[in-house]
């Protein structure tokens, strides 16, 4: 049996909602962000010294923004919340046939770039003043 990839993207709504606590708790939330996960850049600097964020990353952060507001309205919840974020990631083209016939069949990942630290950051960031007032809010599972 083939992995099909797109079938199992439909599920992904229904399996998030059923791992929170059932599929009609109402704390459940999930969004869905289509397109290729992209990371957090790092602040750049100007000649004088000035810091600014770099403009993938301000579109992409809007890009999310309005992907969560259009799905979801503002929500600013008050709290300790916890994220689940499950990114896809597009099997590298280098990989030999075999190999991501592999990948494709879920036998193997790719440990590739972006790392989780900036794919997560990128997400919370676009999230804040959306879902909850500030990432900090952000609690470990118990």
């Amino acid at each position: 049996m083939e992995y099909d990839i797109q079938s199992r993207l439909q599920e992904i709504p229904a399996i998030v909602t059923e791992c929170l606590n059932g599929p009609d708790h109402e704390a459940a939330i999930t969004a869905i962000i289509p397109g290729e996960p992209v990371a957090k850049s790092r602040p750049r600097l100007t000649r004088r010294g000035r810091a600014y964020t770099p403009q993938k990353t301000a579109v992409a952060e809007e890009y999310v923004r309005t992907v969560v507001i259009s799905q979801t309205g503002c929500l600013s919840l008050e709290g300790p919340v916890a994220l689940e974020l499950l990114t896809v990631l597009p099997i590298p083209m280098s990989w030999s046939q075999k190999k991501r016939m592999a990948a494709q069949k879920g036998m193997i990942r790719p440990a590739v770039t972006p790392d989780f630290d900036n794919l997560s950051k990128l997400y919370c960031d676009a999230v804040n003043g959306i879902w909850w007032q500030d990432d900090r809010q952000m609690s470990a599972p118990i």
